[in-house]
């Protein structure tokens, strides 16, 4: 089980080369999460309270950005329709 969420979470928070910032992360060796992905050694409590943490400010960090994903999303779908607008005037 540690083996399959820790994958999961490295995956999520660092994309598919995620077994060396992972390592940096929770400040140990990159053999050691290496051995927990592949189920060899359990991970250890504090190494989930390190990455629930981190998970967390990852959520908050993207949180504060969908306000301004969707403006800049607006924004462009009016540009893209007052494009269209102005091309079929110009047929």
């Amino acid at each position: 089980m540690d083996a399959k969420l820790i994958a999961e979470v490295g995956e999520a928070l660092w994309g598919p080369a995620w077994k060396g910032p992972m390592a940096q992360a929770v400040r140990h060796q990159k053999s050691a999460v290496a051995d927990w992905a592949s189920g060899r050694l359990p991970v250890p409590a504090g190494v989930w309270s390190e990455l629930k943490k981190l998970i967390r400010e990852r959520r908050h960090e993207l949180d504060r950005l969908v306000p301004r994903t969707e403006k800049a999303h607006d924004a462009a779908l009016r540009r893209t329709v007052e494009q269209a607008k102005l091309g079929q005037k110009s047929l």
